[in-house]
């Protein structure tokens, strides 16, 4: 009895829990009217029905629906919060390693400043700031399990987003020992063939290998977006100053090296200034390199400036007419030019060109770049150099044909620390 009773009991809960279906409504056997019934028969009667009519009262009392449909709908739900779960941790994961390994990265270039005092939380914030990598937290964790964070040298580093954290961690590193560095001085006005020769010369790499990297690697500045495959393609961004570089350097890293120490130099100031004068940033380095050219000192420079400026403004001065432009279209360079010379066929040639020549012709400092800002406010439109290395300035063809002989008539061999007269 106690085995059936608790057996009943089991049933009877998983019923009431919608595990399992309600039983089928049986009726009683018919008893015979002439056999008498027992007092043990009576009492199994009376219990079978008691259970009879609680489970009955149990399967009305529970849910109507479906148990098997409960389940499957129980079961869906928690497989699509687990396979969302796991897409979103698939995804993570790629994002993560594509910034660990560099896998698919925009091309991204940028210089680096670490100072003694940088922690690499500090340099991992640089970084992530510069666009070079997505989770500086990560970084850093790779550099510390990596152990080469302790290896981090302060100095200036150009970098690029395409490197993944090792090495950009390597090159951030102390120089190996036994490398050797040159220091190489590119002065103002120099072409991008001369600095190509000189770095050769000095055994940086050679220059026709600097060359292709300069006319066919896309570097990720503003400044060089749109300018044509051509190979002068980065004339006049190739900034003079003192360079540290190693022999048998890399070409891409040499030249993009240039290339950030003229985004450095020009300044958001010097962007406003050229967009208010109506002159693209290209626009402005080409005024530059020819101000380079023509003036050896800076206090004549806005002077040359302005008679480009009062020059393409006017209708009466269709040609520029700047010898500079000329010499830069002759395979090599002349002391003096001839009436032939000027005729050369060349978009350089501004004695043909009208406006400004097809591209810049030297590479300016940063004195030539602001006079092509913020040139003088003058009248002139000649200029006529002197034995002393400074210029007269005139405003009319006469006035600049008197310049011309006066200048010839000097006999001044030596410069003076200031020109003694700028007018003809």
């Amino acid at each position: 009895m106690s085995k059936k009773k608790k057996r009943f009991t089991l049933r009877r809960l998983l019923r009431n829990l919608g595990l399992l279906p309600p039983p089928a409504r049986r009726n009683a056997p018919a008893q015979s009217s002439d056999r008498p019934i027992s007092h043990v028969q009576a009492e199994n009667a009376t219990e079978e029905s008691a259970l009879a009519h609680a489970e009955e009262d149990a399967a009305s009392a529970a849910p109507k629906g479906d148990p098997r449909k409960a389940g499957c709908l129980f079961t869906l739900t928690y497989t699509a919060l687990i396979m969302g779960l796991a897409v979103l941790l698939a995804g993570f994961l790629i994002i993560s390693a594509n910034d660990v390994f560099a896998l698919v990265k925009e091309d991204r270039e940028a210089v680096i400043v670490i100072s003694e005092t940088d922690t690499v939380k500090e340099v991992s914030q640089a970084l992530g700031e510069a666009g070079l990598i997505r989770y500086p937290s990560l970084f850093r964790m790779f550099a510390d399990v990596s152990g080469m964070d302790e290896n981090i040298a302060p100095g200036e580093y150009t970098l690029n987003a395409t490197m993944d954290y090792r090495t950009l961690l390597r090159k951030m590193q102390k120089k190996r020992a036994g490398r050797e560095v040159v220091t190489v001085v590119i002065r103002e006005g120099m072409t991008q063939k001369d600095i190509f020769a000189l770095l050769e010369e000095k055994g940086v790499c050679e220059a026709w290998r600097l060359e292709g990297a300069a006319r066919y690697y896309d570097y990720s500045y503003s400044f060089v977006k749109g300018l044509p495959y051509t190979p002068t393609r980065l004339e006049g961004y190739l900034f003079p100053d003192t360079y540290n570089f190693y022999v048998n350097d890399n070409p891409i890293s040499v030249v993009g090296k240039f290339l950030a120490n003229f985004n450095r130099k020009l300044t958001v100031d010097m962007k406003a200034r050229a967009e208010n004068i109506g002159y693209s940033i290209h626009d402005i380095v080409i005024i530059a390199s020819m101000i380079e050219r023509e003036a050896k000192f800076d206090e004549e420079r806005p002077l040359v400036s302005s008679v480009i400026y009062n020059r393409l403004k006017s209708n009466n001065f269709p040609f520029l007419q700047i010898d500079a432009t000329v010499q830069y279209a002759l395979p090599e360079y002349k002391d003096v030019l001839t009436q032939e010379d000027l005729e050369i066929d060349s978009p350089y040639n501004t004695y043909k060109v009208r406006g400004l020549p097809a591209g810049p012709i030297s590479n300016p400092g940063l004195a030539a770049i602001r006079a092509a800002l913020y040139p003088e406010e003058t009248g002139y439109y000649y200029y006529v150099a002197r034995k002393n290395g400074y210029h007269y300035f005139s405003k009319t063809l006469a006035e600049h044909n008197k310049a011309i002989q006066k200048a010839n008539s000097e006999e001044i061999e030596t410069t003076p620390e200031a020109p003694a007269n700028i007018e003809g």
